[in-house]
């Protein structure tokens, strides 16, 4: 396996150090290997992947289970693949056999990894799949409530409340925000949009005109922004794609320029964000 800072090596004479003073900074993930053993063969790139995905939030730990039988004999593996979660020193969890499988590595990492806006966003994630938006909303003031120095959750509130239309209380609240609160662009992204839309007409209105003049660049970027405002980001986002398509150094390369400023109002590591990122840069390149 080759080197990665979120990946180390453990043996008896290290497991101190890298196990249990480690993860009173960040929960440890020890995989108990065999080379050659099929089922740890299998998971060992699953863990590997999640390492790279979760950036440092954990570290793999990994263990030769041949060559550390008193690891093996202290912690009690009995079968491969096994795993052992480790946080402040305790071990929290382990996976044994069919229990090894990646959905539940996630869900136990998350609950020690997830800061408390990326849980208020998870929660916040599933009323708007259900058309909740105020609720939404409630749900962060009474995080604020709890937290009121944390202001990633006042950017998550202005980015509901300009969606609600109260765009007025979501510009107080910004102002009060430092520059680098987190996930600040987000609603600052989406107040542009709507100050860029300004007077134009609604979509559909938009999209007859796009019908009788679809190589009119200026009404297809007219339509997209339109569309971002409406919250139709994929549809608007495809508009941008259109026009890069059609000429990608138009207006000063503004599809391309726009398409950025979409991925910042999304947030990062959003889904749409990722998938139309990749499309626009097979695309330029």
């Amino acid at each position: 396996m080759s080197a990665s800072p979120n990946v180390v090596n453990v043996s008896i004479q290290n497991f101190q150090s890298e196990v249990v003073e480690k993860s009173k900074q960040v929960p440890v993930l020890l995989e108990f290997f065999a080379e050659g053993a099929e089922p740890s063969d299998q998971l060992a790139p699953v863990v590997r992947k999640l390492a790279d995905d979760y950036q440092g939030k954990f570290l793999l730990a990994r263990v030769d289970i041949r060559e550390n039988p008193q690891i093996v004999q202290q912690l009690g593996v009995r079968t491969l693949p096994a795993l052992k979660l480790i946080y402040q020193g305790q071990m929290v969890q382990d996976f044994e056999g069919p229990q090894a499988d990646e959905a539940r590595i996630r869900q136990a990492l998350d609950q020690l990894t997830m800061s408390s806006v990326e849980r208020v966003r998870e929660q916040i994630d599933m009323m708007l799949e259900q058309g909740d938006r105020k609720g939404a909303i409630e749900m962060l003031q009474q995080a604020i409530n709890e937290e009121p120095k944390n202001y990633g959750l006042y950017t998550e509130l202005c980015d509901l409340l300009i969606l609600e239309d109260r765009i007025d209380e979501a510009k107080q609240i910004l102002a009060g925000l430092p520059r680098d609160a987190e996930g600040i662009d987000k609603p600052k992204a989406r107040i542009e949009f709507l100050e860029e839309a300004g007077e134009l007409p609604n979509a559909d209105k938009l999209r007859q005109q796009l019908d009788k003049d679809p190589d009119n660049l200026k009404l297809c970027y007219d339509y997209a922004v339109r569309l971002i405002v409406d919250d139709r980001t994929e549809e608007g986002l495809e508009e941008l794609l259109t026009i890069l398509k059609k000429d990608r150094t138009w207006d000063d390369e503004i599809a391309r320029k726009t398409m950025i400023r979409v991925f910042d109002m999304l947030g990062k590591g959003n889904e749409l964000a990722t998938a139309y990122r990749r499309k626009m840069f097979t695309f330029l390149h």
